[in-house]
């Protein structure tokens, strides 16, 4: 017995929905007989008799309405395989699982998740925010979807690929008599407090490397791990500070100034991915929005690399 086709149990579910082959016929857009010679097949194929037919009026036999309830089983399914194709498209209902450095965290993130939510409200977003080792640790554990890491990351096992460098900037009040001056040298920084990175962050490991190239003994004053610290601890007097121009920016309106250093110091973040992860269409548009947000107001000098491919 050959198999009913798609196009058969279409028409013979509009038949029993509507009651009559010329409705169903409206419906499908099609001819009443063409209806007719459709169900007359379905019949035939199936070897079973699902209409009685007494002066041209169609009448479902039990066999008809066991099959029907099956039938809309199957339609049911596709709808709902309909929705939920609906639902990913506007990434309704999906949870983005995001990992973030602080420097991130602190300047280009909130731009972007804000950005995200009002393209796609129902779509719920989880920030984990820590070092770089603890980040990795989670797409091993698939905690995050995706994690901006520093550069000192391990990313062994890991697909990674450089998201920006940026040039670092000297930052201090707007009324320090620095602020004055469009570009600072290692020299300017002789004898000035400073607010230092943690000793293990490759940017302050450059800054000092830069410094003692230059014969300067620089005099840290305070050592914090985040940048968005040490621009805190300078808006309140406690020194001057090389930071990452990313977070500096958002310090400006309250009174910070940035200063390009002419020095071989630069911050970097890396994208980081679970091998063999395909990314969700929501994934790639929210790192294309962060690398949006990112491009903006860019200093002079920096690199920000090409999308990875959706692996």
């Amino acid at each position: 017995m050959a198999e009913a086709s798609a196009r058969q149990i279409e028409v013979f579910r509009m038949v029993m929905r509507l009651g009559t082959a010329n409705r169903a016929a409206a419906a499908l857009h099609v001819s009443q007989p063409a209806v007719t010679q459709i169900l007359q097949q379905f019949e035939a194929r199936s070897g079973l008799k699902l209409f009685d037919r007494l002066k041209g009026k169609l009448t479902p036999t039990p066999e008809a309405y066991a099959l029907m309830e099956e039938v809309e089983r199957v339609y049911d399914g596709l709808d709902a395989v309909q929705r939920k194709i609906v639902a990913l498209q506007s990434h309704e209902d999906t949870v983005l699982r995001i990992g973030s450095l602080h420097a991130m965290a602190a300047s280009v993130m909130p731009w972007a998740l804000a950005e995200f939510q009002r393209s796609y409200p129902r779509t719920r977003c989880l920030l984990m925010v820590d070092s770089s080792k603890v980040l990795r640790e989670a797409l091993f554990q698939g905690s995050v979807d995706f994690a901006f890491l520093g550069d000192e990351a391990d990313t062994s096992g890991l697909v990674s690929s450089l998201f920006y460098q940026v040039p670092a900037v000297c930052v201090m009040p707007a009324a320090h008599p620095l602020a004055r001056k469009p570009r600072l040298h290692p020299p300017d920084l002789r004898d000035v407090p400073l607010v230092g990175l943690s000793a293990s962050d490759p940017a302050q490991r450059r800054l000092q490397a830069a410094l003692e190239q230059a014969g300067i003994q620089p005099r840290f004053v305070i050592e914090t791990p985040y940048s968005a610290t040490q621009c805190a601890l300078v808006l309140a007097g406690a020194g001057l500070a090389v930071t990452n121009p990313l977070v500096a920016r958002e310090y400006v309106a309250l009174g910070l100034r940035c200063v390009p250093l002419e020095a071989a110091v630069f911050f970097r973040a890396l994208l980081a991915f679970k091998p063999r992860q395909a990314q969700s269409r929501a994934v790639q548009e929210f790192v294309a929005l962060c690398r949006s947000c990112l491009a903006h107001g860019l200093p002079e000098g920096s690199l920000l690399e090409e999308p990875l491919v959706a692996l």
